[in-house]
């Protein structure tokens, strides 16, 4: 039973800006002086003697931040921050893989509220939701006693809330275009406010990049004195399906790596190889044994579930952007090419709805559309709008879960059942298919 004290920091914490809920360009908290402020305030939780491995990028940070805790978490304890949380909001810190209890973050958010109230009320101003989420995290993990934080960035790089740690691991996944209105509107900007992770004389691991991204990444590391690593593997054998799972034989560094993957997507062998080297990089006795069966016991939701339900088959995607499309094409050619699709479409109203629209008129499909729950979901107006002056049949639907029941009974058998566009829809329609 949820306790009030749980529900009660959840109403006061809403009660702040909350940029995942209200995107905006122009607003006072994009800046760390304000991060600093509050941890300063904390007695500055985050400077521990934890080893500290910070993620940034585009697509993949989050799968490969929980790839790593679950690889280490086995010898070392662990202090894990994501973002954002699909169902409750205890998923953002976990400790040694494990979501903290609402009692730790009710306690721990009346504890951090008691110690900043007096200069929120004179100042006039007001710390926001991911600050206080951020410092939420570095206060448990201080008082836990981690061996090791993971900490994947919120937004960016440069101004998020996480960069006030000095790192020992920066990971770049790989870098495409994504909340242009607030990074840049050029890949070229994007690329060097990600590349803002990267500390003086640290250790740098960077994922496949296009040239832009590379050469900024490159030439932040050399300024920084910092040691840069490029993730390489080879994919031995043909990758399958088996039982709902993704199997693939990987050689990362010329060691082979037998893996059985809860998502599905051949995006994942990146972020697999990326966080098999921070693995690596941060302990080279951890076996190969170790690293296998921390990436086959790892799940991170939503990108990529397959389900076989009711002799129909369903894939969860989390793709909104246009690497995620592009990377989606890949999986369907590889994984489902001879199937009919059946999509079930949401999206975020600071998603580029065209990118979905170039792929899907590339694609013959039925197509549902549908909106979440959540603030920031573009209307089902707005998508109608652009499908019918495009000529694109559709289906509209009230909800997540009747856009479900509507796809349900049209499938046909060779039909394959796809929800992409948000990782809100696809949390939704997740939580309806497991009950």
């Amino acid at each position: 039973m949820t306790s009030s004290n749980y529900l009660n920091s959840l109403t006061e914490l809403e009660k702040r800006f909350n940029f995942e809920k209200e995107e905006k360009s122009k607003f006072p908290f994009f800046k760390l002086d304000r991060t600093n402020k509050l941890m300063e305030l904390l007695d500055n939780p985050q400077n521990d003697n934890s080893f500290t491995i910070h993620i940034a990028g585009t697509n993949g940070k989050g799968t490969v931040s929980s790839i790593i805790d679950s690889i280490i978490s086995k010898s070392y304890k662990t202090g894990l921050l994501t973002s954002p949380h699909l169902k409750n909001y205890t998923e953002r810190i976990k400790i040694n893989g494990n979501e903290i209890s609402e009692k730790i973050f009710a306690s721990t958010y009346k504890e951090i509220s008691k110690k900043i109230y007096t200069f929120e009320k004179e100042e006039g101003v007001q710390f926001t939701f991911f600050e206080i989420i951020t410092a939420m995290a570095f206060t448990i993990f201080k008082k836990e006693g981690v061996d090791v934080k993971i900490l994947e960035t919120g937004l960016g790089g440069s101004f998020d809330s996480t960069n006030v740690v000095n790192s020992d691991i920066s990971i770049i996944t790989p870098i495409s275009e994504d909340h242009k209105k607030i990074l840049g509107g050029t890949i070229k900007s994007i690329a060097q406010n990600k590349a803002g992770i990267i500390k003086r004389n640290s250790r740098v691991i960077i994922a496949k990049q296009n040239k832009i991204p590379r050469k900024i990444l490159t030439e932040t590391a050399n300024l920084k004195n910092s040691n840069l690593m490029e993730v390489k593997y080879q994919v031995c054998g043909i990758p399958k399906i088996v039982r709902n799972r993704m199997e693939v034989k990987l050689l990362v560094d010329e060691v082979q790596y037998d893996i059985n993957y809860k998502s599905i997507g051949l995006y994942h062998f990146e972020n697999i190889a990326t966080a098999i080297k921070t693995v690596k990089e941060f302990d080279q006795n951890i076996s190969t044994n170790t690293i296998t069966e921390g990436i086959n016991r790892n799940y991170w939701p939503c990108r990529g579930d397959f389900y076989y339900q009711d002799n129909k088959e369903i894939l969860i995607d989390g793709a909104h952007n246009k690497a995620g499309f592009k990377n989606l094409k890949k999986t369907l050619s590889t994984f489902f090419k001879n199937k009919n699709y059946i999509f079930i479409y949401g999206t975020n109203n600071n998603h580029d709805i065209n990118i979905f629209l170039e792929f899907i008129r590339k694609k013959t499909s039925k197509i549902i559309i549908t909106k979440s729950s959540h603030p920031k979901s573009l209307p089902k107006k707005e998508i109608e709008k652009k499908l019918i002056a495009l000529g694109i049949k559709f289906i509209k639907s009230t909800s997540t879960e009747n856009a479900l029941k509507i796809a349900m009974n049209n499938y046909k058998k060779g039909d394959l059942i796809i929800v992409a566009g948000s990782l809100f829809v696809s949390s939704e329609i997740s939580n309806i298919l497991n009950g």
